[in-house]
């Protein structure tokens, strides 16, 4: 029987509104978005329920895109937070096998720690 993973501790008086545990992850991504030029980024951490990256601009809260690679594949999202170059996505169809990548590979990562990334601007 399988232990769910660790959460990360949170600074007094910081609730956690995230779903799954999120990880920190440096790595290549590409986003595309109708309209816009495809954009070359690199992820800063990621969960199965979506991630955040640094990416060029042009992009707007709300606008739906593609991320890809995710859990081995391309993934739909949408841009939920925006603080300079750095996005928030939220990942809409992960499919079961996705998402078991995406867990099975956080094994590998450390917890993130929030600290700057959750002060969006709200």
């Amino acid at each position: 029987m399988g232990s769910s993973p660790p959460t990360p501790e949170l600074p007094p008086g910081v609730a956690e509104r995230r779903r799954f545990p999120r990880y920190r992850l440096s790595a290549p991504i590409t986003v595309r978005s109708t309209g816009l030029p495809e954009m070359r980024g690199m992820s800063i951490e990621i969960s199965e329920g979506g991630m955040s990256a640094a990416v060029g601009v042009g992009l707007k809260v709300g606008d739906a895109v593609e991320l890809e690679p995710v859990g081995g594949a391309a993934a739909v999202a949408v841009v939920r937070r925006i603080l300079g170059r750095l996005c928030g996505f939220e990942f809409l169809n992960l499919s079961p096998e996705q998402a078991g990548k995406v867990r099975e590979m956080s094994g590998m990562f450390p917890l993130y720690r929030p600290r700057t990334l959750d002060l969006w601007k709200r």
